[in-house]
């Protein structure tokens, strides 16, 4: 049984959702163990294993009496992105007044929770985020490093306010959680997206977002992730459950128009930039044409109710 502390200090769960990366995870919790963090705080970290296997056990184990951490570990057996992080939306509820959450491929700079922490509370915002920076791998070519292809549209300065957000790394103040009763939705949970979907319902019920810059965080390229082959069903997936988000948020033929005008759009834009961008930009020109094409084809196809599941549903070791 988990023993959750009575303190007077505020009360913070730092969620790591994870499944199968023992070295990237303990990569991000020794980056968590340096945090420059006010004794103000009282911070728990929770590992939420979401392997069948419970793989993140060993690294969890080994480092417990390392780090210095108050480091936790859930198994969520219950496979799914949207699972796992329902599964650490249950269990700050009630406990905790803040809800961290941080990717398991990630790793903060020292000032990251302090950062994230500082504009909550300053701002008093529901939902709090900061910027993501790529890392690639030696000897990725230049085209790709230039082309932003893995980036968030960020348009907010420090403390300014967001009109969407995302899970990799974000605060969430836990009452705002309970007022607005909101989860995961469980339609995402192979294809990603969830937080998409989570963070736009959220803002429907009338939550606040704003942008910690300097609450940083660095995410490794892995090298199976930095092809052409890979951006492009990432470009096809974020067009995927946009038109699902759309169709979810505000059902009806007037949102299906219009995600369907924005799908030909993008289309339309692909084709007629892929010989333009080529010839100026070379590869990296005509992957972000085609990114284009990727995008609005996927838009099409996810309001027919087709959910491109990227992670997929079968349990296999690898």
């Amino acid at each position: 049984m988990i023993d959750r502390r009575k303190t007077s200090r505020i009360r913070v769960c730092v969620a790591i959702p994870t499944f199968r990366r023992p070295a990237q995870l303990e990569l991000l919790l020794r980056g968590i163990s340096r945090q420059e963090i006010s004794s103000t705080y009282d911070i728990d970290v929770v590992v939420f294993d979401n392997d069948s296997s419970a793989s993140a056990a060993p690294v969890v184990e080994s480092l417990r009496s390392v780090l210095g951490l108050q480091l936790m570990y859930v198994h969520e057996r219950e496979r799914g992105l949207s699972a796992v992080r329902n599964s650490a939306l249950a269990f700050a509820e009630g406990s905790y007044e803040f809800l961290a959450m941080i990717d398991d491929d990630e790793n903060p700079e020292p000032q990251w929770l302090a950062q994230l922490l500082e504009v909550a509370t300053r701002t008093r915002a529901d939902a709090t985020f900061g910027p993501v920076r790529y890392e690639f791998p030696d000897g990725a070519p230049r085209w790709l490093k230039n082309g932003n292809f893995f980036d968030l549209p960020v348009e907010a300065g420090d403390g300014e306010p967001m009109v969407t957000g995302y899970s990799g790394n974000c605060l969430l103040r836990v009452d705002s959680l309970r007022r607005f009763a909101l989860k995961f939705d469980r339609t995402f949970d192979f294809s990603g997206g969830e937080d998409l979907l989570f963070f736009r319902q959220l803002r429907e019920r009338g939550a606040s977002f704003v942008f910690a810059a300097r609450a940083q965080t660095t995410e490794g390229v892995v090298p199976k992730r930095a092809s052409a082959g890979y951006i492009l069903q990432l470009n096809y997936r974020r067009g995927n459950t946009l038109a699902i988000c759309d169709v979810r948020t505000r059902p009806g033929v007037r949102s299906v128009a219009l995600r369907a005008l924005k799908g030909s759009l993008r289309l339309a834009r692909g084709f007629a930039q892929l010989i333009p961008l080529s010839l100026l930009r070379g590869r990296g020109g005509a992957l972000t044409a085609a990114c284009d094409l990727a995008h609005g084809i996927g838009s099409i196809v996810g309001l027919f109710g087709v959910v491109y599941e990227a992670y997929g549903r079968v349990d296999v070791r690898v």
